[in-house]
């Protein structure tokens, strides 16, 4: 484990070198998860409010879906950008190889990387969906109905979304370090804009409620699919095929 945290903290180290970077995408990543934030709350919450038929289900399923939305903006930009950033500058230069080379584990570079990637996109994922909470509720809930918040919601944006992510780091790793860090990317690359579009759809469509426990189970099932394929591609991670890849 401590060698783990060691790999994950140089990473973060390494993936922070880059101010300009960082800044420029904390400030899309905000912009977009503002923007968004505020479609639902125009277009779902304002007209729910105002017609004073919503009940405190409905208004829960529309404030989960936000805090979801945001949390997944957050978690899944974040991965985006560094995956495919770290991977391929790390090979390129040949930081992997010299990892190879130490008493380090092949697991130890493959989990430590993948936190480094996970851990400040799940940090900025859960701090943005706590604002949305917060900034919602007072905003518009609070004046009319009261505080609106259940475990289910909690559960979902807080831990089940973020498991997601850290599934899909781990297998986006094992991708982009035994074969071309590219393909690792393009994992989240068609996931932010397909499994986001996928919650808004059936959430606002009516099919399921986002605050709901079978909503967390539909998350719950992601999570043990992701498992089920990391644990047969795991395999693929060998010193052999790592140094090929380079």
């Amino acid at each position: 484990m401590r060698n783990i945290l060691l790999v994950a903290a140089q990473s973060i180290k390494n993936n922070l070198k880059f101010k300009v970077l960082t800044v420029v995408f904390l400030t899309v990543t905000v912009m977009i998860a503002v923007g968004l934030a505020l479609i639902f709350c125009l277009l779902l919450l304002g007209p729910a409010l105002k017609s004073g038929q919503s009940d405190f289900k409905q208004l829960a399923g529309y404030l989960s879906i936000i805090m979801y939305s945001t949390c997944f903006i957050g978690l899944g930009i974040n991965m985006n950008v560094y995956s495919y950033q770290s991977m391929t500058r790390e090979k390129a230069g040949g930081q992997v190889e010299s990892l190879l080379v130490t008493p380090l584990q092949i697991k130890d570079i493959w989990i430590g990387k993948s936190l480094a990637v996970f851990l400040p996109g799940m940090v900025l994922g859960d701090v943005m969906a706590v604002i949305a909470l917060l900034v919602v509720n007072y905003i518009y809930l609070v004046p009319a109905v009261g505080f609106v918040y259940t475990h289910w919601m909690g559960l979902s944006s807080f831990l089940l979304l973020p498991l997601i992510y850290f599934g899909l780091s781990l297998l986006s790793h094992i991708m982009g370090l035994a074969g071309k860090p590219a393909s690792g990317n393009l994992l989240g690359q068609i996931f932010l804009p397909l499994g986001l579009n996928l919650a808004i759809n059936v959430v606002t469509r009516g099919w399921l409620d986002a605050s709901s426990w079978i909503f967390a189970a539909a998350n719950i099932g992601l999570i043990l699919t992701l498992a089920l394929i990391i644990l047969i591609t795991r395999f693929r991670l060998t010193a052999e095929r790592i140094v090929l890849s380079i």
